[in-house]
This record gives C-alpha cells, sequence and structure tokens, in this order.
C-alpha cells in the first residue's frame, strides 16, 4: 500500500488520552490522488481516518494476547480483542470530526488519534448507515480504558444546556432585529470593539483585516468576497462566552439580535443597517479552532450539529452593497426581495 498523505499536529508522542483536544491536518499527495479527490468531503461532518502505527517497532508487535496498555487490573485478552497499536499489521482507524477541506489537498480534522509524520492510508465519509446495527455492548474493562481517551479531566469552560440555550436564541426576531456589537479585527488576535464603524462594499468594515488577511479557503489564498462579514447571533455569542465581555473574541465582526437561520435569512437577503445594505451570501459559517479553544468542545458541537446547523448558531457570512456607517443600537430590517 502506498500511503495518500501524513498527518501534521502537534502531538509527538503517543500518549494514551486527551485527543479530543488535538487538532491535525492531514496534507494529502494530489500527485497521487488527482486534484479533485476531495470534492463533496465537505458535505459530510465526519471522516474515517486509516493509518499505519509507523512508529511501532515490528518486533513489538503481539499476534497473542495480552494485558491492554500493560495494566494487570484488566484481562489478557487477544490482540484483536482490543485497539492496541501493536497489531500485526500496525493500522489504525478513527472517525474524526470534519472541521475544513482547504486548497492544495489538506484536510482538518480533530480526535484523530494519529501523532505527527503518520502517514494515512486513506480517508472515507462517516455516514450514519455505517454506524453499529443493533446494541453496542463491550466489556467493563474497556469503558475504564476509554474513560479519558478523548477528553481528559473536565473542560474549563461552562457546561452548555442545550434546551434552555435554544429557546434563548429562538427569542430573536425575525423581521426587524437590532445590531449589538461591532468588532474589528486590525490584526489577527485583536479586536477592537466599536460604537460606530464604516461599511464598504471594497474592504467591509474599513480597518478588518478581512482583505489584507485573505483566506486559506481560496485557491490562491485571496480573500473571500462571500465573506467579507461574519455575522452571529448576539444571544448566542452570550451564552457561549459567558457574558458580554468575552462576546468580541467570537472572531465575528457583527453580532445582532436577530434569527439568523436559513429559513428567515436565505442567501440573496439584503439586510439595511444604519444607511448601509448588506447580502446575505451561500458560505457557509462554521466554527475553527480558534473558536473551541476560547469557548470549549462542547459549545462547539453545540454550535456546529444537526440543531446548530439548521438554526445557523454560528452565523453567516454576507458582503457589503451599499456603504454607509454603522452604529450600535441600529436597527436591522430585512429589505423586500427584488421582484
Amino acid at each position: 500500500m502506498e500511503p495518500i498523505g501524513v498527518v501534521r499536529n502537534e502531538r509527538a508522542d503517543a500518549l494514551d488520552d486527551d485527543w479530543d483536544r488535538v487538532n491535525s491536518t492531514i496534507e494529502l499527495d494530489l500527485g497521487l490522488l488527482g486534484a479533485d479527490a476531495t470534492d463533496g468531503l465537505r458535505s459530510f461532518s465526519h471522516v474515517e481516518v486509516v493509518f499505519v502505527f509507523d512508529r511501532v517497532d515490528p518486533e513489538g508487535v503481539v499476534r497473542g494476547s495480552r494485558h491492554p496498555r500493560g495494566n494487570p487490573d484488566w484481562p489478557s485478552v487477544g490482540i484483536l480483542a482490543q485497539r492496541a497499536k501493536n497489531r500485526p499489521n500496525r493500522i489504525g482507524t478513527t472517525v474524526c470530526e470534519l472541521m475544513a477541506v482547504r486548497p492544495g489537498g489538506l484536510v482538518e480534522v480533530r480526535g484523530l488519534d494519529a501523532i505527527d509524520g503518520t502517514p494515512v492510508l486513506d480517508i472515507k465519509p462517516y455516514l450514519a448507515e455505517f454506524g453499529p446495527r443493533g446494541d453496542v455492548i463491550q466489556p467493563a474493562w474497556s469503558s475504564e480504558l476509554m474513560a479519558g481517551y478523548w477528553t481528559l479531566g473536565p473542560d474549563e469552560h461552562q457546561e452548555v444546556d442545550p434546551e434552555r440555550w435554544l429557546a434563548e436564541v429562538l427569542r430573536s426576531p425575525s423581521d426587524q432585529g437590532r445590531l449589538e456589537l461591532i468588532v474589528r479585527r486590525p490584526a489577527t488576535n485583536e479586536r477592537e470593539v466599536l460604537t460606530t464603524g464604516e461599511l464598504d462594499p471594497a474592504v467591509g468594515l474599513v480597518g478588518d483585516n478581512w482583505l489584507a488577511r485573505g483566506s486559506r479557503s481560496s485557491a490562491d489564498g485571496s480573500a473571500e468576497p462571500d465573506a467579507q462579514l461574519n455575522i452571529m447571533n448576539s444571544r448566542c455569542a452570550r451564552l457561549v462566552a459567558g457574558g458580554d465581555e468575552r462576546m468580541a473574541l467570537a472572531g465575528d465582526q457583527l453580532f445582532v439580535d436577530l434569527d439568523l437561520s436559513p429559513e428567515n435569512l436565505p442567501p440573496g437577503t439584503r439586510l439595511q443597517i444604519g444607511s448601509a445594505v448588506i447580502e446575505v451570501t451561500a458560505k457557509p459559517h462554521t466554527g475553527c479552532s480558534k473558536f473551541t479553544r476560547r469557548f470549549g468542545l462542547a459549545a462547539h458541537r453545540w454550535i456546529n450539529g444537526r440543531i446548530g446547523k439548521q438554526h445557523r448558531l454560528r452565523g453567516i457570512c454576507a458582503k457589503v452593497v451599499v456603504a454607509g456607517p454603522i452604529t450600535t443600537g441600529d436597527s436591522i430590517v430585512k429589505l423586500p426581495t427584488a421582484g
């Protein structure tokens, strides 16, 4: 078999636990695969990655039985009754959360239990229909082994209350909303909270780094016109941030009290804010690793889960079509659809 790519992440040692906090990029060999090998992959939320435990010494391969992790408190079981890396063919498989598919054969995932430099043999989209059919049954020792495998210890961020939080977000108006926060990003990881901002069709929010920063999602690295503005529901942002003080860290420029669902704001919808007009685009707005580090894995999964996608809890992308000043507290009005 010939590897189709390699894992890149910050974990150099094959530690047993805490893999859900590991973000990895799989660098694919497009010369081997073809430039369009990942077309359509981003439509899936998860992928199954097949890889090689290439750092395992062939002399250490187990062909019989052993205690999992060498723990004598757990029963000695055959190598095929455990997921240890010291297997005869040293092949690993993991279902991971798919974070992004970038130009140039870059696939970003979370929770891939493979260290930096690991060869990748295959990537397959995860289909619910390939999940277990019938009840899943496993021995007690395996549940003990997996207790900290994905996330070690409590999350330092607040717990998510999905039903209560969603009910609060759904209180946002659908027709006439309110601009609650304007945030300018002059440079990476910098935030300026503004009382008044200026929207411009050429640069988006004047003074923001959208144009200069560019985008990893475009083939040439240039800024994406359809992602000129990132807009998030202010009620949702306030909940995941634990209050107003940390809302700006979400990375969006505009925080609005308005229903952002696709039913209410389909692509092409125009919104007037002050004297400026913006247009909702079809570009999806999803959470990134920075968002997860700042607000927690549970918040990320709530926002990007099935219900979160349905209501666009992470937000929307938009572009400026009519220039003008905007001020915190401005009304947001849906304009009539042309034609």
